[in-house]
């Protein structure tokens, strides 16, 4: 089954049969030959791959083809373009790139900054420029490249976006409909430990401290009230468990084992393992330390440490920057379901750890392991 589409390159009509599932970045770079397009991570997420579609930026990775028949293409081969031909040229002058790899899409989100901002300055360049990825520069020349073509250009109003200082997102508040009570908002740091990303958090449980020890010792038991995990093959002193995440394109379903020892004397553990995506494309290490203590005669304090590193597909998920959002959002549903779970009720049903909590879709892999 195929699908004939017709699309605008460079001001350039070209038609096209390719199957329903195609990307644009195929069409590009398989049909059109228009190889400037990079493809790096293919999942929306580096932005190797932006193009101006429309005059608007798109992944040409996670695009399908079909979706954009009738549509406008500009590519980092486009040749008329004045504004593009400045920028080309001050990320020479101020030498913005290195391997080049991300340079293409790199231009095309800096074109899509000036044309919607007059004469940015370096905090508003950073934050449009956050959606895509350079290994080699630091951004710095990249910055300096935006800001200088917009000191030179009096761009016109055409629809521009309003400033993000000014126009800040408005915090939603989720719908829980399992009855799970609301949690309040955990207390605690994420830092960068070489190649470790480590979490400390203390969150409070409105329960007595031996019905939550009693929870955190039945690995299956507190295992469910962890978004998207499950655990199985628990021994004494062992385990094994999966996680299941969907981001977008991206799909992994987390696998490993790992060892855990508990003091209840102290009310204290830790666990340490590893695991692997089943596509083998990612690998993640994970060690995490809890201890429980009452706070007053119906309400326990749980302090935690949590370390885990992650290579391959999902490495950028380290950063810290990325991961203090989710860490709160997840633990937030994480003390809900404990709470719900020990007042008789149930969890969400929730298989999945979605956009957002991609990152704590591992923590919270570890971290329900780790309340054995």
């Amino acid at each position: 089954m195929t699908e004939t589409i017709s699309i605008t390159v460079n001001g350039e009509k070209f038609i096209a049969t390719v199957p329903p599932r195609t990307q644009l970045a195929e069409v590009l770079r398989d049909h059109l030959h228009l190889t400037g397009t990079h493809l790096g991570c293919e999942q929306g997420v580096c932005g190797a791959c932006t193009v101006m579609m429309d005059g608007h930026p798109v992944r040409s990775c996670i695009t399908f083809a079909g979706n954009c028949d009738g549509t406008t293409v500009q590519t980092i081969e486009s040749s008329d373009d004045d504004l593009g031909q400045m920028l080309t040229e001050a990320f020479s002058r101020h030498h913005a790139l290195q391997c080049g790899f991300c340079t293409p899409g790199m231009l095309a989100t800096s074109r899509d900054i000036l044309t919607r901002f007059p004469n940015p300055d370096e905090e508003l360049v950073r934050h449009e420029l956050s959606g895509n990825i350079c290994r080699c520069t630091g951004y710095q020349g990249i910055v300096a490249a935006i800001m200088d073509v917009g000191s030179q250009i009096n761009v016109p109003a055409q629809a521009r976006t309003e400033d993000f200082r000014q126009s800040a997102f408005t915090p939603f508040e989720p719908d829980d409909s399992s009855g799970a009570t609301s949690a309040p908002a955990a207390v605690g740091s994420v830092t960068q430990d070489k190649d470790w990303t480590v979490i400390t958090r203390s969150l409070e449980l409105n329960h007595p401290v031996g019905e939550v020890w009693d929870l955190f010792s039945d690995v299956s038991r507190v295992a469910s009230c962890v978004p998207g995990a499950s655990v199985s093959d628990v021994t004494e002193n062992a385990f094994s468990g999966t996680v299941e995440v969907s981001f977008g394109p991206i799909k992994a379903r987390f696998g490993g084992r790992g060892t855990y020892a508990n003091n209840p004397q102290a009310r204290k553990g830790h666990l340490s393992g590893s695991g692997a995506d089943k596509n083998g494309q990612s690998n993640v290490r994970g060690e995490l330390h809890y201890g429980i203590m009452e706070k007053a005669e119906n309400t326990s304090n749980v302090d935690v440490e949590f370390r885990f590193s992650i290579q391959g597909a999902l490495a950028q998920f380290n950063r810290p920057e990325l991961v203090t959002g989710f860490a709160d959002f997840l633990l937030q549903r994480f003390v809900a379901n404990c709470n719900s779970v020990l007042s008789g009720g149930v969890t969400r049903p929730e298989h999945k750890i979605g956009a957002f909590s991609l990152a704590f879709a591992v923590i919270k892999a570890w971290f329900k392991r780790g309340k054995p």
